[in-house]
């Protein structure tokens, strides 16, 4: 879910081949391109909007030509970015922030604090239609602004001056630094929004850019749809000085053995082995790594009431219970483990030192028996003999492909009556139809933001414009609304604990089959120095990458 944090990397969607251009009169065209990184990406960016962005390789390209306050350094911790400075007072409530001096858009325009204004401003407004404007919550007003209570200009967000900004939490919010490396917090130019309308993010020439590189209009830029597209650096950046690559190329390469093939001839720096057979095929190669990937798979159920099997709570049960999430990973993703909370192992640890998922676990079991009891009692109530379901998944994603039709064979031998149909769309479509609760059961794969329990479990929240499966469990959202304000959340004890109750919420309705947390085998050019590999995610990060000789 985004990426000058801990950006998820999906296992599935990983091959960007960067393929950098000139940049500045003084590097000769042989040094330039000594300087070239080589990505992929399964499948295509779905916009260079920075409030819309809510898919993994969007936002993978976006914390590159663009930045906020913060972001994360190469040992996922949050420090200054854009911010000179942010005073925060006592009480935890007010972020008295100075912009560095000399800010600039990749126009040449001034960047001032009003675009901070602004670009937050956008992100809540109900038209927007932002997936991640929850995530804004903790700023004042964020949340009736979302409901149509309040205007925008109430938001808390002020601007003071060109570099001063205030900013004002409707409750004390320990890690509203974290919050603030994400793309909907960063700064928008209102005028250049307004010049191209609806246009705005949907090609690299309708975009602005603020971050270490940019697209350039006629050089293998974004037109919305290509299939290769290229960045080179901003020389209008306030740290331009130590970016030392000229650029990079990102390549759609959607067959996973295509994209190590190219890594093995030299066109590409990274390769995902997206599939346990190229795994062990190359897993004594010299340039492989294994990272941790702070990324979970999920099942959601769609219980908006359009599907009236899925608001069963038994049917629901039946089908956590029928899961064979060992068998499903031993054929689909060997290196994947079984994860028994919705945020991911390795994410966040506990209080007491233990990691959160072990903390926080559920007793999330395959129990066929169980599961086909409850499944009869499920149709009984309602009135039926047999039902029929759908459940979709990426295309393009080689763990969702396997993964459904797995679970297609699992899940119907284990419960006699149940036929499940097989969906199998782009992962533009899925996303498409995740934010428009157009589906029955959804494989989908979430990616951490930042390292907090709350990254995970606001995708429950009642309302929450990224509960796709419109799940409304009080229990649930009674421990995430004390885990999130005060007092309660000043008391990192309280904090987890209440953490603790929600997981336990959801598993007690159902409202969610977690499935596994990804890991993430590739093959990385030792060449490429200056990526971050502290996990699978932050990898797409060029801030600091350079091509050694």
């Amino acid at each position: 879910m985004n990426k000058s944090k801990i950006f998820a990397f999906s296992a599935f969607s990983l091959s960007a081949a960067l393929l950098l251009t000139a940049c500045g009169n003084s590097v000769s065209k042989s040094e330039d391109s000594a300087q070239e990184a080589k990505y992929s990406f399964a499948s295509n960016i779905l916009t260079l909007d920075t409030s819309m962005a809510a898919d993994v390789n969007s936002i993978d390209v976006l914390l590159n030509v663009d930045a906020g306050l913060v972001r994360w350094n190469p040992k996922a911790q949050v420090v200054n970015d854009l911010a000179k400075s942010i005073d925060i007072s006592k009480d935890g409530k007010t972020y008295n922030v100075t912009l560095r001096d000399g800010l600039k858009w990749s126009n040449g325009a001034k960047l001032r604090a009003a675009d901070f204004v602004y670009g937050w401003q956008r992100t809540v407004d109900p038209k927007t239609g932002s997936q991640y404007a929850y995530a804004l919550t903790p700023v004042a007003n964020a949340s009736e602004i979302m409901t149509g209570k309040k205007p925008v200009d109430t938001l808390g967000i002020k601007a003071e001056s060109d570099t001063k900004l205030v900013i004002t939490l409707a409750t004390p919010t320990p890690y509203f630094n974290k919050l603030l490396t994400l793309p909907a917090y960063y700064p928008v130019n209102e005028a250049f929004v307004k010049k191209m309308g609806n246009k705005y993010g949907t090609s690299s020439d309708t975009s602005l850019y603020n971050g270490a590189f940019k697209f350039v209009k006629g050089k293998n830029n974004w037109t919305g749809s290509n299939e290769t597209f290229s960045i080179v650096k901003n020389d209008q950046f306030y740290d331009a000085k130590n970016v030392k690559l000229s650029g990079a190329t990102y390549q759609i390469v959607n067959n996973p053995n295509t994209a190590v093939n190219l890594f093995k001839s030299g066109k590409l720096d990274v390769a995902n082995l997206a599939t346990p057979e190229l795994v062990s095929a190359n897993k004594k190669n010299k340039d492989y790594k294994a990272l941790t990937s702070p990324r979970i798979d999920v099942l959601e159920y769609n219980q908006s009431g359009k599907v009236p099997e899925l608001s069963n709570l038994k049917i629901r049960q039946a089908l956590n219970l029928a899961t064979n999430r060992k068998n499903l990973l031993e054929i689909a993703a060997p290196s994947f483990s079984i994860t028994n909370t919705v945020t991911p192992k390795k994410l966040d640890q506990a209080p007491n030192g233990e990691d959160f998922a072990t903390y926080a676990a559920q007793p999330y079991k395959y129990d066929a028996t169980k599961a086909a009891e409850l499944f009869k009692e499920g149709l009984k109530e309602l009135g039926k003999t047999s039902i029929t379901l759908e459940l979709e998944g990426a295309n393009d994603n080689s763990f969702a492909k396997a993964a459904v039709d797995y679970l297609k064979g699992n899940l119907e031998k284990d419960l006699p009556g149940l036929t499940i149909n097989e969906k199998l769309v782009s992962s533009a479509q899925r996303q498409k139809d995740a934010q428009n609760n157009n589906f029955q059961i959804l494989l989908t794969s979430w990616g951490a933001d930042y390292n907090e329990p709350s990254d995970f479990l606001m995708n429950f929240v009642s309302g929450s414009t990224m509960n796709h499966g419109l799940v409304k469990n009080p229990n649930f959202d009674k421990a995430y609304q004390a885990a999130t304000t005060a007092p309660d959340v000043l008391s990192a004890d309280k904090r987890y604990a209440h953490y603790k109750d929600a997981e336990n919420a959801l598993y007690e309705a159902a409202n969610v089959n977690p499935l596994a947390t990804e890991s993430v085998s590739l093959l990385l050019n030792p060449k490429l120095k200056g990526i971050s590999t502290y996990n699978s995610a932050m990898i797409f990060d060029l801030r600091h990458a350079e091509i050694a000789k």
